[in-house]
């Protein structure tokens, strides 16, 4: 799931405008911790077996660009307001509607259900992980419905 988030963050930064990185460089990190907003309640729907959850606890890794939480199998990554360019996304996403102001969607091999999101000053990014068995358009609404919650607790 790393490799994924890796080439999601580095054609995220490429879309973006040079002089939005220019001025993220040296900044503070971002005061709103990803693990803060990923909670096991809104994880649990996407966890086959709940007992996981206790025995692998949630994994945050902040940067001074975004902070990034791995819980279960949904990843989340916060960017903090103005660290990503335009609202486009990279090749390949779908326009999601419903979904904060602006948000993107695509099936990644139907490994994981990516979403990118917009709302007020906030960005963040979704991999949610595909159970065996079923394809990254069947979680959709689901991968939506979590990206809504998360957008709450931004409010």
């Amino acid at each position: 799931m790393r490799q994924v988030l890796g080439v999601l963050l580095i054609g995220g930064f490429v879309a973006a405008p040079a002089g939005a990185l220019v001025g993220q460089r040296g900044s503070a990190p971002s005061a709103i911790k990803a693990c803060s907003l990923l909670t096991r309640d809104l994880v649990e729907p996407f966890v086959e077996n709940k007992r996981v959850l206790d025995l692998i606890p949630p994994d945050e890794e902040t940067t001074p660009t975004y902070s990034a939480c791995e819980y279960g199998s949904v990843r989340l990554q916060y960017f903090p307001a103005g660290a990503r360019g335009a609202r486009t996304a990279p090749t390949g996403f779908q326009p999601l509607g419903g979904v904060g102001e602006t948000a993107f969607f695509r099936s990644n091999q139907d490994r994981y259900a990516e979403l990118l999101v917009w709302s007020g000053a906030h960005n963040f990014t979704l991999q949610v992980s595909v159970p065996t068995g079923s394809t990254a358009d069947a979680i959709k609404p689901k991968a939506a419905a979590l990206a809504n919650s998360i957008i709450q607790k931004l409010r």
